[in-house]
């Protein structure tokens, strides 16, 4: 089986140190690329997944390289991480992970529709007990609805243009493949749309995807609820793949001073070498949180006010 390439895998077990007996939780289990690094330094992992496929190919391959010992697979959206970790004895940890990608396996061969590489129902939904769909959101919301959703969630520019050209096909057909939106977009991307370096429906297909799933907010919530939960001296990794997840991992980090320091001064981005081993890492951003000790934490107040 063809399992994704965790991004920045090295460097998360620099930053992140595992060792024998320690906790940490992945809150985005994926493929368990991660996962597996950590489970092979022999900490005890908390690994969470809101998609039960997910769940189940992370540990059917944890199993066959014989890891499963201090592996621990909680169903669940990390936006609950706080209640999730306390349910499995994961409430006070060294280390939490956090890898807002998402795996080639989801996008290419989940049933789900992020891709338009593969001909699949506009769904996007990754927790399926959610009720709306991407193909609901394509009809329900207005043109001018549309337009700012494909612009506040992927920056595209042409977005009012794409916007007006889905209005008018549903008039006449509903939109209800990944095939049919990426044709629908094609057509009506203006020539030469970014120099040929992206397909002209990627865009669309993010800002559909991060709506249905509420990305952002669940970041937003999850962010503080996991700092709760680390050691002093415990540290949190995010990685982002997009300007509007970096800004809030940004504003989470300005906001939870002096209880947790940023440690790199700025984003940590994959090498040389491993853009040319794995080009989807190329928007890969690290940022890293330490929680500080109660005299730390004292001295910089007292700092800060002097």
């Amino acid at each position: 089986m063809h399992y994704h390439v965790p991004v920045l895998k090295d460097e998360v077990l620099t930053y992140l140190a595992p060792a024998e007996g320690q906790k940490i939780i992945d809150a985005t289990l994926g493929d368990g690329g991660h996962t597996l690094a950590l489970l092979k330094k022999e900490a005890e992992v908390l690994g969470l997944d809101y998609n039960q496929e997910s769940l189940k190919r992370a540990e059917k391959r944890i199993k066959e390289q014989s890891l499963e010992k201090n592996f621990t697979p909680k169903l669940g959206n990390f936006r609950n991480i706080d209640n999730l970790a306390t349910k499995e004895g994961f409430e006070k940890v060294h280390g939490i992970l956090f890898d807002l990608g998402f795996s080639s396996t989801q996008l290419e061969q989940d049933e789900t529709g992020l891709s338009f590489q593969e001909n699949q129902p506009l769904d996007m939904r990754l927790d399926k007990t959610l009720g709306v769909t991407s193909s609901d959101l394509l009809h329900a919301l207005s043109e001018d609805e549309l337009a700012r959703l494909f612009k506040e969630y992927s920056d595209e520019r042409h977005a009012k243009r794409f916007a007006s050209a889905i209005v008018k096909h549903r008039e006449l057909e509903k939109l209800q493949t990944t095939e049919q939106l990426a044709k629908l977009i094609s057509a009506a991307a203006p020539p030469g749309y970014e120099k040929g370096r992206i397909h002209p429906a990627t865009r669309v297909f993010q800002a559909l995807r991060i709506a249905v799933n509420d990305e952002i907010e669940n970041l937003k919530l999850a962010l503080p609820r996991a700092a709760h939960l680390l050691l002093p001296g415990g540290r949190m990794v995010v990685i982002s793949f997009h300007s509007l997840e970096d800004k809030a991992v940004k504003d989470f980090g300005r906001t939870v001073q002096p209880d947790l320091i940023e440690l790199t001064d700025r984003p940590v981005t994959p090498s040389d070498i491993e853009l040319k081993k794995n080009v989807r890492s190329r928007s890969a951003k690290m940022r890293v949180f330490e929680k500080q000790e109660a005299a730390e934490k004292e001295g910089s107040a007292t700092s800060a006010n002097n």
